[in-house]
């Protein structure tokens, strides 16, 4: 199989909006609006490069700014969390609502996803790496359309209700001063 060959697809359509209409006559705009903007620029801009390298770039562009943009989001709801804990200790906070954890346990499928988009961009960061037969660049496109798409409504502040899914547990030297 060729370069090209990995190459050859059709993203799914993304057509969810970056502003909705808000109460009254207020607006709501997506959080993450730059980098959503750039990975939508670039995902709708696949398929028309001039040659593999040009594709491979664009990929690489919508891997980057989809994974700010999920990292933003994680970011925000890490903080909404924050309040919930009755502790202040950094450990306990990350072994309680680290960003890894709410990925895994609110958005289980982009934390799938997600891993294609870093496995394309440390490969194509380190320059002794060659070839990319064994990236999975439509992966990448699959995980900006479930991040911009598919949880679309997590960019305007709707996300699952998370009661339940995150216990406080505490950190090694928390423990042992109980």
């Amino acid at each position: 199989m060729s370069t090209n060959d990995f190459l050859k697809f059709v993203p799914k359509t993304i057509d969810a909006v970056g502003m909705r209409a808000g109460d009254g006559p207020n607006v709501l705009i997506a959080f993450a609006i730059i980098q959503r903007t750039t990975a939508l620029r670039a995902y709708n801009a696949f398929g028309k490069g001039r040659d593999w390298m040009e594709e491979l770039s664009t990929a690489y562009v919508v891997a980057l700014a989809t994974r700010s943009a999920d990292t933003k989001l994680m970011k925000l709801i890490q903080g909404d969390l924050a309040p919930t804990l009755s502790t202040s200790c950094g450990r306990c906070n990350e072994a309680s609502i680290g960003q890894n954890i709410i990925r895994e346990r609110l958005f289980p499928t982009l934390k799938v996803l997600r891993e294609h988009a870093n496995k394309l961009v440390h490969h194509l960061d380190d320059p002794m790496n060659k070839g990319v037969s064994e990236l999975n660049i439509e992966g990448v496109f699959s995980y900006c359309h479930h991040l911009f798409q598919e949880n679309a409504d997590a960019l305007f502040g709707v996300i699952p209700n998370p009661t339940g899914l995150f216990p406080e547990v505490k950190c090694k030297k928390c423990r042992s001063k109980l």
